[in-house]
């Protein structure tokens, strides 16, 4: 049940190309399977960081069962993703990585726990 979410100010030329690559990369990191994989892209935003609106990018990954080593991993692959896809500088990635509360997802009408 990873969920990732990607706001950029960026435009993002193949947005399918980059959700498969993404999803790809956290399944592989976490070592889950697709089947419950969400990644939703927002791209062209304003955003400003460091006080300038050069290419940033702020990525949100919920998920269940983090551990340290998988959110290092992660952190670097997706960061490189973004350089990769998007130009972005790695100085100017944001990622935000949350446990999930199975009390509080739902899936299919109901909650995990």
């Amino acid at each position: 049940m990873p969920c990732l979410e990607l706001s950029t100010n960026a435009r993002i030329p193949d947005k399918n190309r980059l959700m498969r690559s993404l999803s790809d990369c956290v399944c592989a990191g976490l070592g889950k399977a697709e089947t419950y994989m969400m990644v939703i892209l927002r791209d062209e935003l304003p955003m400003l960081f460091g006080g300038t609106d050069e290419p940033v990018s702020h990525l949100t990954l919920r998920a269940v069962g983090l551990k340290d080593e998988s959110i290092q991993r992660l952190a670097g692959d997706l960061t490189a993703i973004m350089q990769t896809e998007l130009g972005i500088e790695s100085q100017r990635v944001y990622i935000v990585f949350m446990e999930a509360d199975l009390r509080k997802w739902a899936w299919d009408g109901r909650a995990f726990a």
